[in-house]
């Protein structure tokens, strides 16, 4: 029988209830086993690594300079990291938890409807995929730190004001990891979309491939 792998959950935010997101998640990713964590203290040490990967479903935080450190050995060593929304946006003080990623989350304006253009339709996390409209925040990020980033998935805001595309779904790697991110998601509720569970599931399979 294989053994299930193992998911370490870090959720901080204040815009959702984290047990009901908790179980949001254990539903999704029931292949797994899923464990939450509300406190960056599991990164005190590296007894985390016996974890296969980790998803982000913050919205702030800060880290001691050795949980950092901690963090970026676990995902370079060969381990993934999935970002979902506000995880670009947390830990503000710390570049190199950025360059990890990939962007950094800078400005958005008010809850939209978004439309999704899949530009990588061979894509494992996309492949799944057509193009989709998603109301949420509509986020821009800097990606001066992007490294061998490759966009997925664009957004398209129908901002006059602004009316770039933004990447809204990207992966690139990290040392020997996998990172994989979604700037959607701003409410738990987007856990209960068929669209957002797909690009979830997807993701979190893809870094654990080795």
């Amino acid at each position: 029988m294989e053994v299930k792998k193992k998911i370490l959950l870090c959720q901080r935010g204040r815009y959702f209830k984290k047990a009901q997101t908790y179980s949001y998640f254990k539903e999704i990713l029931s292949d797994y086993i899923v464990v939450n964590h509300e406190n960056v203290e599991v990164f005190n040490n590296r007894t985390f690594f016996d974890y296969d990967t980790t998803i982000f479903f913050t919205q702030f935080g800060e880290f001691t300079e050795e949980q950092e450190k901690n963090l970026l050995d676990f995902i370079s060593s060969g381990k993934g990291f999935v970002g979902l929304h506000g995880a670009s946006a947390s830990f503000k003080n710390h570049p190199k938890y950025y360059e990890m990623i990939g962007g950094r989350f800078i400005k958005h304006k008010k809850k939209c409807n978004i439309d999704i253009k899949i530009l990588d339709k061979d894509h494992p996390i996309t492949a799944d995929l057509s193009d989709f409209s998603f109301f949420d925040e509509p986020y821009r990020h800097d990606f001066s730190m992007k490294g061998d980033m490759k966009v997925l998935a664009e957004g398209h805001y129908h901002d006059e004001e602004d009316p770039d595309p933004e990447p809204i779904i990207w992966v690139k790697t990290y040392g020997k990891g996998k990172v994989a991110f979604c700037a959607l998601g701003h409410q738990a509720k987007a856990l209960k979309n068929e669209i957002y569970q797909i690009i979830v599931k997807n993701s979190v399979k893809w870094v654990l491939e080795r």
